[in-house]
């Protein structure tokens, strides 16, 4: 934590453009539009249903090759 300290002193207190950079990125970020709860809980369940979905289908599909390699002797069961 003292290096924290150490290395945040010498970044702000020895280069006064770095105090001006901290000032105009706390007013770019209030400027921000920042998605709500409702729409990343929403965005989050599509996501996890793509997902499972896809995983589904690649295991199907996983098991149709699986079962038609062994059916032709390319692999052992």
């Amino acid at each position: 934590m003292l290096i924290g300290a150490i290395a945040t002193y010498i970044f702000v207190g020895v280069k006064k453009s770095a105090v001006e950079f901290l000032i105009a990125t706390d007013g770019e970020m209030k400027k921000v539009n920042w998605t709500s709860y409702k729409e990343v809980k929403g965005s989050t369940i599509v996501v996890i249903a793509a997902t499972f979905l896809i995983a589904g289908f690649l295991f199907v599909v996983d098991l149709a090759f699986s079962n038609f390699f062994s059916w032709i002797d390319v692999l052992q069961k």
